[in-house]
């Protein structure tokens, strides 16, 4: 086997420098090397005698040779690999840095919105106040138009029943007492929290009811208007007889004598009683005017009656 020429030792040792193999320095150490041999051996082959060198320091010589290409190659390899293996955890390291950057900004956003129910409860505070208040004046405007609901309701009412004829009124007055006392016990509530919203809502059944009971009395009057007028006008006139009866009665008790004087005087009070009775202002209604009469006559002739008892013995 042939020995390897100077120049293929140097590309291969320049190879060696650009694959990492071997050091800048240790390019240039072996390379002088190689080419003082070179000079060495050209010297003992020439005809002229043997230049003198300049001794040199006894180094251990590097033989290059295919196995030491092959070493260098396996050192490169390794090289490559370590330098995969540094990319891999410089991908990594970068890897971790992003990670980071997002856990930092998710943990920045979890923060503030963890931060966000801190300031929530006085804001919430502040809407339930302005709410609590606006509920309150609600209510009271509520309560303030109750009252006057209510008492318009009450106002007719009353004015209806003060303007009902007296028998009628007389005739519906232990029906209405007892509605009142219905209206009560059916408007009690308690089933507001606050003393105002359960007298509104007391308020409001109560005006209901009125309004309802107003429409019934207007009703009620005229249907038992001429049933009413008819029962007051028979009583009117038992009464009259009976009064008619105890005036003949005290008459007849006096003496003979006392009254053949007051004989006259009766007969002109008969005819004047029946002029005064039969000339009242008639009524809006027919038995209304016939009503008064007989209460008329019953009157004169209870005063009279209590007159002539002055003359019995």
């Amino acid at each position: 086997m042939s020995k390897p020429s100077l120049t293929n030792e140097l590309t291969r040792l320049y190879e060696l420098l650009e694959k990492g193999a071997i050091t800048q320095e240790e390019y240039e150490e072996h390379k002088a090397l190689l080419l003082n041999q070179a000079r060495n051996t050209s010297s003992h082959n020439g005809y002229g005698d043997p230049v003198q060198t300049k001794p040199t320091e006894a180094k251990p010589q590097i033989i290059i040779n295919q196995s030491a290409s092959a070493a260098a190659s396996s050192s490169a390899t390794a090289v490559a690999k370590n330098g995969g293996c540094l990319k891999s955890i410089l991908a990594t390291i970068g890897f971790l840095v992003v990670i980071s950057v997002i856990l930092k900004a998710c943990y920045g956003e979890e923060k503030t919105v963890a931060s966000t129910p801190a300031i929530e409860p006085a804001a919430q505070t502040v809407t339930n106040t302005d709410s609590q208040e606006d509920t309150q004046e609600n209510i009271q405007a509520s309560l303030q138009s109750a009252k006057q609901e209510n008492a318009a309701a009450n106002d007719e009412i009353n004015t209806l029943w003060t303007n009902m004829d007296v028998d009628v009124r007389n005739h519906l007055k232990p029906q209405q007492l007892a509605w009142n006392q219905q209206k009560k016990k059916q408007c009690q509530s308690n089933q507001y929290p606050t003393p105002e919203q359960n007298q509104i809502e007391y308020l409001n059944c109560e005006t209901e009811l009125t309004r309802s009971r107003i429409s019934e009395l207007q009703a009620q009057q005229d249907q038992v208007y001429v049933n009413v007028k008819e029962a007051k006008l028979q009583k009117l006139k038992q009464e009259a007889d009976d009064s008619i009866k105890t005036l003949e009665t005290t008459w007849d008790a006096i003496p003979e004598p006392i009254r053949d004087q007051l004989s006259s005087n009766l007969k002109s009070w008969t005819k004047s009683a029946d002029n005064e009775c039969n000339s009242e202002k008639p009524a809006d209604t027919e038995i209304q005017t016939e009503i008064n009469r007989f209460n008329c006559r019953i009157k004169l002739i209870k005063t009279k009656t209590k007159e002539l008892e002055g003359y019995k013995l």
